[in-house]
């Protein structure tokens, strides 16, 4: 019986933790999907992949007329010359290159914006955890307040208890009663700020409980690994880099003539001239200075890509320490207070009159103050964990 009872616990354990993955889950991706902001982000990245796809057409055809007046004895002119300019960066397929680039670089952005949107929403939800779990509490200090009122009311209509020790009963009851108000607000609150990250669609979070699959990564180096090759941040600035190299590469093959071909056409009273045109650009004066400049923009690109990834060791080293203390911490003291939980034998004894009115408000009040700091570690602990979600 007791074995059966025992797997029934366990099930019901392993749904409810479900259920708090789900949801965290669900709510995530819901508001990816109705986030304004990333609506427009993806918009926007629409509009800049076309515009990039421009940097890697030709120039414009030119198209010539001129209509000459000769006089009586040489006749009229008229001239047609259409041309076509080819550059050696396009025809070789580097501008296709630098556009494919632009767009990785563009999108890297919408990723950088989808994972600060989607940070903010887990921050959101473990406070709302938080909330949940911390009026679920609460409700149960507030019935056995409640239960505490109703019977110091009817042992004052006895005679066995005085207008003072019902006065601590609802005093301490119109207290737990303040602090379940306030927990509410502040749920609501949160609840409001997922529904304005989810496009003003109202969300339903309930959960209590975090996701015990979602921890802390075993091993740094390992982790880190993966988080650097995936950060949108990092990639960002490599992406810089690679960019940076190849408009060096073309600016140098931009030294070489540009070339544009063409047909010409001229017409007078007696005589008709067609033929092709073949003409060279030579870029003398500024090419070199565009080589210099394209060579300073990739070293500067690469001294910034040195320093954040430098920066970002430092940074997700550091979290990665202060999450593992705060999990050694919450861990400490969720397994003291489930040691010291007798807040049953406490309401039971002072109900037989083997504690004093004091010793239990006493009692009842450290140990909810204790739930309360161990909550908040948990708490804290779980931000520390959605600080490490970059990727």
């Amino acid at each position: 019986m007791m074995k059966r009872i025992y797997l029934i616990i366990i099930g019901l354990c392993t749904i409810v933790y479900s259920y708090g993955q789900s949801s965290v889950e669900a709510v995530l991706e819901e508001i990816e999907r109705n986030n304004p902001g990333l609506k427009a982000a993806a918009a926007g990245l629409d509009e800049e992949r076309l515009a990039n796809r421009s940097e890697a057409l030709l120039e414009n055809p030119e198209v010539e007329f001129n209509y000459l007046l000769g006089g009586e004895n040489i006749g009229n002119r008229h001239d047609v010359r259409v041309s076509q300019s080819f550059d050696i960066p396009t025809l070789s397929g580097q501008r296709s290159r630098m556009v494919a680039s632009l767009n990785d670089l563009s999108a890297l952005k919408y990723e950088m914006e989808r994972l600060a949107v989607l940070q903010e929403a887990r921050g959101l939800c473990v406070d709302l955890i938080h909330c949940n779990a911390l009026l679920g509490e609460l409700s149960t200090h507030l019935a056995h307040s409640k239960t505490l009122v109703e019977s110091y009311e009817k042992k004052m209509k006895a005679g066995n208890a005085t207008i003072l020790d019902l006065n601590k009963a609802k005093l301490h009851l119109t207290s737990i009663q303040g602090q379940v108000n306030k927990n509410e607000a502040e749920r609501q609150s949160l609840l409001s700020s997922l529904k304005a990250l989810n496009g003003g669609q109202e969300i339903s979070f309930d959960s209590t409980v975090y996701d015990i699959s979602d921890g802390l990564p075993l091993d740094f180096d390992e982790w880190y690994s993966e988080a650097s090759a995936k950060n949108p941040e990092l990639a960002l600035i490599r992406k810089e880099v690679e960019l940076g190299q190849r408009q060096l590469s073309i600016d140098k093959t931009a030294l070489l003539p540009d070339i544009a071909v063409g047909y010409m056409s001229e017409i007078r009273t007696v005589e008709k001239f067609r033929g092709v045109t073949l003409g060279v650009s030579v870029p003398l004066w500024s090419g070199s200075n565009k080589v210099k400049k394209s060579r300073a923009g990739l070293v500067a690109a690469e001294a910034r890509q040195d320093a954040a990834e430098r920066e970002f060791h430092s940074r997700m080293r550091n979290l990665y320490m202060q999450a593992s203390a705060m999990k050694s911490n919450s861990e400490m003291m969720r397994s003291a207070l489930t040691e010291t939980d007798n807040r049953e034998f406490l309401l039971s004894a002072l109900t037989r009159g083997e504690i004093s009115m004091i010793d239990y408000l006493v009692e009842t009040d450290l140990y909810y103050d204790a739930l309360e700091q161990t909550l908040s570690a948990e708490q804290e602990y779980r931000h520390s964990l959605a600080a490490l979600k970059v990727f």
